[in-house]
């Protein structure tokens, strides 16, 4: 008895609010992917570009702050924007299945045949969910629409996870920086820190979607960091000649 009770299923409502606090994974990942790349980027094409150890220190910082400001800012606007939008069409579709039920009706006993059901059990199913005129909009708003069931993100939430999650990851390339005064060690070990870090994050995304090789996710995301990294070291060697004529 006891060994069956641990392996009963979530309780729908507990499923639900677990849905919602994975929503912001997507702004863990994306930020702190995004925050480490751009840093290790730039701390790459400064590194080619710059010899003050200071200034390429400030560069960064500052690239990490407005890529911050301008992560979050911009995850509130997407999400809010969705937000506003999906509501509306919601509202829309609502007032059609008001006016206009028996093409409402109509259309869900299509649906529900092209899921499988027969025509008879589809018909006895929307003959029943008639009686209940909220039970019938909110079935159509899902099967018909396309726009039920969707769980909106907070806006604030996940423009303040998207800021955090970004300035975290930049700091993971930036921090050898603080200690080491070398810049060719320092970008080694930034890099190496990049690739650490972006292998964990792949292999955490691979964990959460249940992937039998979460390796590779990991691989993934420490080659596109590498890649990323040998760009912008050899942009930064490409403009250096530039500063020297300015100077």
């Amino acid at each position: 008895m006891a060994s069956s009770a641990t392996n009963l299923p979530i309780d729908p409502a507990e499923k639900r609010h677990l849905f919602e606090r994975l929503s912001n994974v997507r702004e863990v990942v994306f930020g702190m992917q995004d925050g480490v790349l751009t840093t290790a980027g730039v701390l790459c094409g400064l590194s080619g570009a710059v010899s003050d150890h200071k200034q390429v220190i400030l560069a960064a910082l500052a690239s990490t702050a407005a890529g911050a400001l301008s992560m979050g800012v911009g995850a509130y606007l997407g999400t809010n924007a969705e937000a506003e939008i999906m509501n509306a069409e919601l509202k829309r579709a609502r007032h059609e299945a008001e006016a206009h039920p028996y093409m409402i009706q109509e259309s869900l006993l299509d649906q529900l045949a092209k899921e499988g059901l027969t025509r008879d059990a589809a018909y006895r199913i929307v003959k029943l969910m008639s009686t209940a005129p909220e039970v019938l909009i909110n079935t159509a708003e899902e099967k018909v629409y396309g726009l039920g069931g969707g769980v909106f993100g907070n806006a604030i939430t996940d423009g303040v996870v998207m800021g955090i999650a970004f300035a975290g990851g930049a700091t993971v390339p930036l921090l050898p920086y603080f200690f080491i005064e070398n810049g060719r060690t320092g970008l080694i070990a930034a890099l190496v820190a990049t690739a650490l870090v972006l292998f964990i994050v792949g292999y955490f995304e691979g964990w959460l979607a249940h992937r039998a090789q979460r390796w590779r996710s990991g691989v993934r995301f420490m080659s596109i960091a590498m890649t990323a990294a040998a760009a912008g070291y050899l942009i930064g060697l490409a403009i250096s000649p530039l500063g020297a004529t300015a100077g």
